[in-house]
């Protein structure tokens, strides 16, 4: 495989077959209508998973060139096509309970009811990755559909898109805020199409993104913390990299004994909206996110501050640990250690992770 050498130092090469393998298993599943559909997953599968599982896809697709990767791309597009609404957006559409998060009918019809921010935005980034790869603009009018709903919404005072109110949505959120994470990338990824409009709205967004990030305690859910981390290491300068992200990558996630799970080498708890912090549950979604976040540090900073560290390494094999026939699993009960859920979740996670892209 000849990989771009900008790829390429980007990679750890000796994880790359195991992504291929995880990639292999969402596009194939993807490929037949544009959902992921399993017979086990931690919790519900929904549209943001559809614009996240686009992301590690078509990263994918750059380092192999192989068509299966855009055509399950394709094929989420065509869906979310079907179901965009009459205003632009789309609604978050939870699937059925998982086996560790569990949510009620009155709770998934509402999400199937009510345009959602986090997936309206996400989706923005799916549209333009797969037509910059693709060369395909038969999708470019949905994007511009969304986004003309977006800026309806966008409320400079606030920094960011206002959210529709609604409870009972926003309680599935560890915190609601964070979301606006994928408001960032969605309309970083759309300069493409409208540069004089995203120019103006991208330094509030990144302001936001900073404030939020700032706000976190030990207590933050780690993927979303270890995201935010990873983006901002990339948009930041080296006082902020330094002063701000590196102490908070050593107190709130790596070292954080809030979530690391004492007895066993690279677990990690999880946090949601609905059950507060649960450590006993061994969580891919925990672990790859400081993973990404320890990852991205050293490779903006040219080091192995991180990646030498034993606690690094111990979350490595843990990931790595969670390898099944072809797929990730999810997550890993404690104290039983078993491994259970082969969701979205568990293959774009450490497929971003071993790329070191999102």
């Amino acid at each position: 495989m000849n990989i771009h050498k900008n790829l390429a130092c980007r990679i750890d090469i000796d994880k790359l077959q195991d992504a291929l393998k995880a990639a292999d298993f969402l596009a194939h599943n993807f490929i037949k209508n544009g959902r992921f559909r399993v017979d086990e997953t931690w919790g519900p599968e929904g549209v943001l998973y559809l614009a996240e599982s686009s992301y590690a896809l078509c990263s994918i697709y750059e380092v192999t060139k192989k068509e299966l990767y855009l055509d399950a791309v394709k094929a989420i597009l065509k869906e979310l096509k079907r179901i965009q609404k009459p205003s632009g957006g789309w609604a978050l559409e939870l699937g059925a309970s998982g086996v560790g998060f569990k949510i009620t009918e009155k709770i998934r019809q509402i999400t199937k009811k009510i345009e959602d921010l986090p997936p309206t935005v996400a989706v923005l980034k799916t549209i333009a990755d797969y037509q910059k790869l693709s060369h395909d603009t038969n999708y470019y009018s949905m994007g511009e559909r969304a986004f003309n709903y977006l800026i309806r919404y966008w409320d400079e005072e606030y920094g960011s898109f206002l959210e529709k109110n609604n409870n009972e949505l926003t309680a599935l959120r560890s915190n609601p805020r964070s979301y606006h994470l994928f408001s960032f990338k969605g309309i970083q990824a759309w300069q493409a199409f409208s540069p004089d409009k995203t120019k103006k709205i991208l330094p509030n967004l990144l302001s936001f993104i900073k404030k939020t990030f700032e706000s976190y305690d030990h207590n933050t859910m780690p993927l979303i913390y270890g995201l935010h981390a990873a983006i901002l290491l990339e948009e930041s300068d080296e006082e902020y990299r330094e002063n701000i992200i590196k102490p908070r990558i050593d107190n709130h996630l790596l070292y954080n004994n809030i979530f690391r799970i004492p007895g066993f080498a690279g677990c990690y708890g999880h946090c949601d909206g609905l059950r507060g912090v649960v450590t006993t549950e061994s969580h891919m979604r925990s672990c790859a996110g400081i993973a990404i976040a320890c990852k991205f540090y050293d490779l903006i900073s040219n080091t192995k501050t991180y990646r030498d560290t034993s606690e690094y390494k111990d979350i490595e094999n843990w990931i790595q640990s969670m390898r099944g026939e072809g797929f990730y699993y999810e997550f890993q009960t404690i104290p039983e250690e078993k491994r259970i859920g082969y969701g979205s979740p568990g293959q774009y996670l450490p497929i971003w992770w071993v790329l070191g892209k999102i």
